[in-house]
């Protein structure tokens, strides 16, 4: 029988920076490049990964998926090593490691926006959903992966302004496909030698095939 981890047993990296609780409120309307409000271009969005070493600080960050825009892009990446502050992840033992958030970051000025389109790590089809979750739902997971990328725990990642309701039927479900399926980029110390890490995954959970 698959064991869900508890949380308090690991966690990725926290923000330390005062009064933000994600990555995104790192930048808000002053940040938006004056060039994109001629340019029709105010719905974008940065699919970024940012690694955090042991001791809390920024290795790098880089653009995983790109908005289309390669100086936003770029700049997206800047603000968020410049700006962001970190408590290290720790692993199942309460020990300091690498750690991977992977964030997307929306740029809009619309004061409708369109909606963020899904970009999931993995895909998983129920054939019922619990009663109250939505058709497609979206779940954020938190997991421990080995030096090789292969996982060894998994947990539900809820963020400090999550308001969502959530099923831990869904959580054991995708902790169990990401577990059997799913490898990830691990991350490299000051050697260039692979370490273990815990790092965020994104799920979409569908109805039906």
């Amino acid at each position: 029988m698959f064991l869900l981890a508890l949380a308090a047993q690991f966690s990725l990296p926290i923000l330390a920076n005062p009064g933000v609780s994600n990555i995104g409120g790192l930048i808000d309307f002053d940040d938006f490049p004056f060039y994109m409000y001629h340019q029709a271009r105010a719905n974008l969005t940065v699919y970024t990964r940012t690694t955090v070493r042991p001791d809390g600080k920024i290795d790098n960050c880089f653009v995983e998926r790109s908005s289309s825009d390669r100086a936003l892009d770029a700049f997206t990446c800047q603000l968020i090593v410049k700006r962001a502050k970190f408590l290290p992840a720790k692993w199942m033992d309460g020990s300091a490691v690498y750690g991977v958030l992977r964030v997307p970051i929306r740029w809009s000025i619309s004061e409708y926006p369109e909606k963020e389109p899904i970009v999931a790590d993995l895909e998983l089809s129920a054939d019922h959903l619990p009663e109250g979750a939505e058709s497609k739902t979206r779940l954020s997971l938190q997991v421990a992966a080995d030096e090789s990328g292969h996982l060894v725990s998994c947990a539900e990642w809820i963020s400090a302004n999550d308001t969502r309701k959530h099923f831990p039927e869904l959580v054991e479900a995708a902790c169990q496909k990401a577990t059997a399926s799913l490898v990830l980029f691990a991350p490299v110390d000051a050697s260039g030698k692979p370490v273990r890490s815990i790092q965020s995954v994104s799920v979409h959970i569908k109805l039906g095939k």
